[in-house]
């Protein structure tokens, strides 16, 4: 309930008339054991009204770990789960961040993805469906009908061809058109600001009111979705941000300022001072090692921060290349001394293995820059989170195969054991296991709907038997330029052209310059129009 993507969406919804939303969620596992001993069906939270009564049944999926939940709720609802098993309504529409990158893994159970951002790109939807039931079209006339909208993806309107492990070709059904444009929102200006719009007092960061502060980030680390999703980089207007940390501050005391890089905003000294005066505490969901200063480290600790959590990403300046994160081991040193002066004693570190080019040295280098920065905290506490390398869509690191699983425990247990008589020193790691199955279904194409319907039902052991040389060969395969990748449907505005060079600059040790944005093209996102 804190996402504020999930949030925003059901704001959007309310907020058009003739429309009422309401919320569902996936029960826990005493509560579902519960609806099945009591045969009751999935219901909204808000009515109580069984969810295939609705008109409209939407999913925001912001992970991967929650495709295998859409199958489980689908069945708890008694809505058929294929597409082509069910009537027009309930209509099952997905969206969300995973999706937006991927939609293929459930591409089989869903009539309709709209994709990207959603303000604005609602109203359309509503009024095409209005249409369509007034004139009584059947599913198919109407999933056709939705097609015209540049950003709604209709699975059904392409078919794939596949070629062992791979696609061999994606075929429209005529007329389809051949690029989904995923929404794209320029002006922040235009709509109200993402924040708390429903009140949460049993989720997480009960106690926070959260806001979006900006989206998009610049920098162009190669690993990082969300960064090349979002771009371009996009600031809110100062006033308006007052305002709604104004709110904030009176609702619950705190504000969390969510955002891609929200130590790149302009005015964010501004705003931390001005939450400050109200007598509020302030955080930020993310800090750039590059961006801190004695001044912003002495605003967070009058906002009461705690913790300042950093993402040096590899323990090398060679892997900090490659990543595109052009910090060097003395930048970092010199921010960690800043953090010590300011009067900070914790710290967390996040930290990648498995990288393309990577070596146990790479691993030992973790170590060593840790113990140097534990040095300069002294008596202070350091939290080491340490996660597998996932390729993600619509990174430069699309093509990269994932590191074989026994590489990547070797390398977590090098930094484990390499810093296991570091006293205030915590490591905390997502196991090769799991980061498998996140790999597995972060590039995988629509055959593996039958995988995530298995493994809802009898679990991920049983599911992936049957499947496994293909799994394995999907999660270790390296993708080249001529390969036809699942989402290659969809255009987010940065060129496929210019990930590749990205892919292959990262190879080489390369760095690109931050985002000009407005004032460069290189990658397809800002047009000129945009910013004329």
């Amino acid at each position: 309930m804190t996402n504020l993507g999930f949030q925003t969406v059901y704001h959007l919804f309310n907020s058009l008339e003739g429309t009422v939303c309401e919320r569902a969620f996936l029960p826990s596992k005493e509560d579902i054991d519960e609806h099945a001993r009591t045969n009751t069906p999935l219901f909204s939270y808000e009515s109580q009204t069984p969810l295939k009564d609705f008109d409209i049944v939407a999913f925001s999926v912001p992970f991967e770990e929650d495709y295998i939940n859409i199958p489980r709720i689908l069945r708890l609802s008694g809505i058929p789960l294929v597409s082509s098993d069910r009537p027009m309504t309930p209509l099952l529409i997905g969206g969300g961040v995973a999706l937006s990158l991927n939609p293929e893994p459930v591409a089989d159970f869903f009539d309709l993805f709209l994709l990207g951002e959603g303000e604005g790109s609602l109203p359309p939807v509503m009024e095409l469906f209005g249409k369509a039931r007034s004139e009584g079209l059947d599913k198919k006339e109407a999933l056709k009908t939705f097609d015209s909208i540049e950003w709604a993806y209709v699975p059904s309107l392409y078919e794939f061809v596949y070629d062992g492990i791979g696609i061999k070709e994606i075929k429209r059904v005529k007329s389809a058109k051949k690029k989904v444009v995923a929404a794209k929102n320029f002006d922040l200006s235009a709509y109200e600001i993402p924040e708390n719009f429903i009140e949460t007092p049993e989720s997480e960061f009960k106690d926070t009111y959260l806001m979006e502060l900006e989206r998009g980030c610049g920098r162009g680390c190669r690993f990082c979705a969300a960064g090349f999703l979002y771009l371009p980089p996009r600031w809110r207007e100062i006033d308006k941000v007052k305002e709604a940390v104004k709110k904030g501050v009176a609702s619950r005391g705190k504000v969390g300022l969510i955002g891609t890089a929200v130590s790149e905003y302009p005015e964010i000294k501004e705003v931390l001072s001005y939450g400050t005066g109200l007598k509020g505490v302030m955080t930020l969901s993310s800090l750039r090692l590059d961006r801190l200063d004695g001044e912003l480290l002495g605003l967070l600790k009058e906002g009461g921060y705690k913790t300042i959590t950093l993402a040096p990403e590899a323990g090398s300046e060679r892997m900090r290349k490659v990543v595109n994160k052009g910090m060097t081991d003395e930048e970092i040193m010199e921010s960690i001394r800043l953090i010590h002066e300011a009067g900070f004693r914790k710290v967390k570190l996040y930290f990648i293995v498995g990288f393309p080019s990577e070596t146990d040295a790479d691993a030992e280098g973790i170590v060593e820059l840790t113990k140097r920065i534990k040095g300069v905290l002294k008596k202070g506490e350091i939290a080491l989170s340490v996660n597998p390398f996932i390729p993600k869509p619509f990174t430069p690191f699309q093509w990269c195969t994932f590191t074989d699983a026994r590489v990547v425990e070797k390398r977590l247990s090098i930094i484990k054991d390499g810093l296991k008589n570091e006293r205030g020193v915590v490591v905390k790691e997502m196991s090769a296991k799991e980061a498998f199955l996140q790999a597995y279904i972060a590039r995988a194409d629509r055959r593996a709907g039958a995988v995530l319907a298995e493994a809802a039902e009898n679990g991920w052991k049983k599911a992936q038997k049957p499947a496994s040389e293909l799994i394995n060969a999907s999660v270790y395969a390296e993708r080249t330029r001529s390969d036809i990748l699942p989402w290659d449907m969809i255009d987010h505005g940065v060129k496929k052209d210019y990930l590749w060079k990205e892919y292959l600059k990262g190879l080489s040790g390369g760095l690109t310059p931050p985002c000009n944005v407005g004032a460069c093209f290189r990658c397809g996102v800002c047009r000129p129009e945009f910013f004329s």
